[in-house]
């Protein structure tokens, strides 16, 4: 799903970038399109800071970022990081004990407070001793009163002027004794457009802690699983399915566990894993990964490393997983429960996994020369490998339960 940031940069008065207010944009149209306050501030967060990288947004400045009274209250400002996020208190906020409290604690954080649209009465000056910065809409508000705010808070307040749309304003309010300014005589907002990537499910995560540990234990896993009603019917209708043709209906969590087994059960949490972030752009992406998986467990049988057949098998797996995650291979990598030589093969380095993914890619790609090599190496004839690759995409085929 695509996913919209506006931005607008802010300036000093040597004309350096500040920050930039990142703004709630729900297409292409550079307008605010109409939604409220507490949902427009909670998708901007999650398109800028969990979706796209907030620091590109920004060039590693500050993100100034409208809270309302709510979000105020519910402390949701302190989810972003303090050394680079200006909180704005709207325009619409009532001032009351709440709010300052809030904008209090925001400030003992680290957070730089700024007030905006700010049109003075007597309701805000508790604020205007918290507060860092006053945006003021400089062609809306008096110049005289403009004049008297900055002369009076001057020491301890910078002002910055938005919607500066000429040349003659810009001056005028560098005059005035402004610290900082936006709008349009700088730049329009600009569109960022980004692409939406589901995250990996919590408690399949929490399983694999679970199977990685020396000793499994069937109990927790079904505690796991008994909370989520998704996964519930996943397994369920995976134990009696076709890959396991079990004669009895199975109708419980640990009775379809027990019949899977410890290796099947962690080759399927995966497969979930996997399948839970497909839409349809990556399908083709994800159902490679799926036989890429399928065919290194089975290379690492005929190569008579049973042992380490499931080792293979994510290796094959994951061998993408940054590319559907919009993500750095190592901090994937460095996210989950893998063994060392499962993170060493996926991150590029030399060693006997990487070396057989390497050939289920060629084979993959038909690199007939270095297919010749990897024969060599493995002792195992393009035959054989063919009949391997048949057999995980009949794996796969199977795999929409």
């Amino acid at each position: 799903m695509d996913v919209y940031v506006a931005r607008q940069p802010i300036f000093d008065r040597n004309m350096n970038v500040f920050g930039y207010e990142l703004l709630y944009r729900r297409s292409m149209n550079n307008f605010y399109e109409g939604i409220d306050d507490d949902q427009a501030t909670a998708e901007l967060i999650n398109n800028a800071f969990l979706t796209m990288h907030s620091h590109d947004l920004t060039g590693g400045t500050r993100a100034f970022i409208n809270f309302s009274q709510e979000m105020l209250i519910e402390e949701i400002p302190l989810l972003l990081p303090a050394d680079s996020t200006v909180v704005e208190v709207l325009e619409r906020v009532e001032i009351n004990k709440d709010v300052i409290d809030a904008c209090k604690k925001l400030s003992e954080r680290g957070y730089i407070i700024a007030l905006d649209d700010f049109v003075f009465n007597e309701s805000y000056l508790p604020l205007m001793e918290i507060a860092k910065i006053v945006k003021i809409e400089f062609s809306a508000v008096d110049y005289k009163l403009q004049r008297k705010l900055i002369k009076r808070y001057k020491n301890k307040i910078k002002f910055l002027a938005e919607k500066v749309e000429t040349r003659e304003e810009y001056q005028l309010a560098m005059d005035m004794g402004y610290d900082y300014f936006q709008g349009y005589f700088f730049s329009k907002p600009v569109i960022i457009k980004g692409k939406e990537i589901d995250s990996l499910n919590i408690n399949l995560i929490k399983i694999m802690n679970v199977l990685n540990q020396k000793e499994p234990e069937y109990h927790k896993i079904a505690e796991i699983i008994e909370t989520d009603l998704g996964l519930s019917y996943k397994l369920l209708k995976l134990a009696n399915s076709v890959f396991f043709g079990s004669r009895n209906k199975i109708l419980f969590i640990k009775q379809a566990l027990v019949q899977l087994g410890i290796i099947e059960i962690r080759k399927w949490i995966y497969v979930m894993m996997m399948k839970d972030i497909q839409i349809i752009e990556n399908k083709e992406l994800i159902k490679t990964c799926f036989v890429r998986a399928r065919f290194m467990e089975l290379l690492a049988l005929e190569l008579g490393k049973k042992d380490r057949q499931f080792e293979y098998f994510m290796t094959g797996m994951f061998s993408s997983i940054d590319v559907l995650l919009n993500k750095n291979m190592k901090e994937i990598v460095d996210s989950l429960v893998l063994t060392d030589d499962v993170k060493d093969a996926l991150l590029g380095e030399d060693n006997e996994i990487k070396r057989a993914l390497d050939m289920v890619i060629n084979y993959e790609l038909l690199k007939l020369d270095n297919l010749e090599m990897n024969k060599t190496a493995s002792g195992i004839a393009q035959e054989r490998l063919m009949d391997m690759y048949i057999e995980a995409l009949i794996w796969v085929l199977k795999l929409d339960y």
